[in-house]
This record gives C-alpha cells, structure tokens and sequence, in this order.
C-alpha cells in the first residue's frame, strides 16, 4: 500500500467571518498613527466611537458610561472608573452625600448635613502636561457656650483646580476657625488627574478617598456627672483654655473619648 493513501486530507476550511478591510476603511472617521513600538495605524468608526480598530485586532477603550450610586462618588462624564480616556472638555461631578457631626450639647442624635451634588464642572486641561483638581465638602458652623458646635443644616461640595482653589485643603484638615466662634469643616473627597496623550485625548484617574456617607467620630452623645451637673463627654471640637508662662489662652481642641477618672 502507498504509505500516503491512508491519509486524507481536508478540502474545506471554515474561517471566522471578518469585516473586510475595505469595508472598515469605508466607515473609517479617522486615521491615527502610534509610534510605539510593534504597533500600527489604527482608526476610528462612526458606528461605534469607543472601538480602536487595529490591523488583526479590536481593542474597546473604556467610555466611562457608568451611573454612579455610591454617595460622594467623584465622576468623569457621568462614570466612577477609576481611570478612562477623555475627549476636552469634559466633565468633572459629585454625587450627593450626607455627613454626620456630634450632636448638640447632651442630646443623643447626631446633627446630619446634607451634600448636594454641585453642578458639573466642564473643564478642559492645557495641551500638555498633568492638570490636577481637588474635590472637597465643607459646611459652616458656631461654637456656643451650651450647644457645642451647631453646623449648618447643608453643606456644599467643591470641584476646583488644586492650583486654584479657595480653600487650601489638605487629606488631614478637619475644621479651620474663621475668627470669633465662626468656623467651617471639611472633609476631602478625592482629587482627579488629567494627563494629555499623544492622539490628543486625556488620561482621566479619579483618586477616590472619601466613599459612602461622612461621619465625624462618634456622634452619638455620651455624658457623665461632674459637680453635680450632666455634662457631654460627646467626641469634637472643644474650646479650652490653657495656661502658658502664667498667662490663660484659649484653644480649640478636637477630643475625643472623654472618660470621666474613678
């Protein structure tokens, strides 16, 4: 027998189906080049604005399309990606939040703020370079002699420029005095980078710190007898006053976990 008539070869090979090349050119809206090694030109379509044809290959870049739920969720274009790819302007936004403070004087339910979500910021980054913008909250409030601290029944969420924003605030501010027993408190929620590209797009990261609703420590009140009187023993910002060289100063101190000594 001849050694090959026990072989018998395919005739027919089935093959994926492809879109044509031409057809692709012909819906083609742009045509881009990347000088990063082993790669080639790649091009966009009308039917889908996130696919990145390439020659051999479809690579879908992420739109940031996604609705955001969480409360104080930064977002790019409606999205909480953490990172994505931007067309200038696009638009920087907060979903809206509430922050618990310590309650008032003795009492036991914690004052609740309410954080609206800002209108969107539409912002559009120098052409070259890392611009940076911070996302932060901040509320008003009054020290009082029998209420403690009384904060403000709303708040407001910030979107700036870092470089440019009114309130100088760093990831370890909590309060700052505004003279007499006037003071606002903040809390910072993130901050968002944007870095140009060379197809002259943006790569968008949202650096996310604060998620889900704000609390300031304990809220809840807790109290404890002292020369005969109830007194607050509850976490936040107090008002001392302090001796130095012999001389009486008053300070503000943020305490907590007052514990009457036995």
């Amino acid at each position: 027998m001849d050694e090959t008539s026990s072989y018998q070869a395919a005739t027919q090979v089935r093959q994926e189906s492809e879109p044509a090349i031409s057809d692709i050119y012909a819906q083609a809206t742009s045509l881009k080049s990347d000088l990063t090694g082993g790669s080639d030109e790649y091009f966009e379509t009308s039917g889908d604005k996130n696919q990145v044809f390439q020659l051999g290959s479809v690579v879908t870049e992420e739109d940031q399309d996604i609705n955001a739920t969480t409360p104080f969720s930064i977002t790019v274009n409606g999205s909480t990606a953490a990172s994505g790819v931007q067309t200038s302007p696009f638009t920087l936004d907060c979903v809206a939040g509430t922050g618990e403070y310590p309650a008032r004087s003795t009492g036991t339910s914690p004052q609740v703020v309410t954080y609206a979500s800002p209108t969107g910021v539409s912002v559009a980054p120098p052409a070259s370079g890392t611009t940076m913008f911070v996302v932060y909250a901040k509320v008003t409030a009054t020290m009082t002699a029998t209420a403690g601290v009384d904060v403000a029944t709303t708040g407001t969420i910030v979107i700036s420029e870092t470089s440019a924003a009114a309130d100088k605030v760093g990831s370890n501010t909590r309060y700052v005095n505004n003279g007499s027993n006037s003071y606002t408190f903040f809390f910072l929620i993130g901050n968002v980078a944007a870095s140009r590209r060379s197809d002259g797009r943006y790569a968008v990261r949202i650096s996310q710190i604060q998620e889900g609703n704000y609390t300031y420590g304990n809220v809840k009140s807790t109290t404890a007898t002292a020369g005969g009187a109830t007194v607050s023993t509850k976490d936040g910002l107090r008002k001392f006053t302090i001796c130095i060289n012999g001389e009486p100063f008053t300070a503000d101190i943020d305490v907590s976990n007052i514990v009457k000594v036995t």
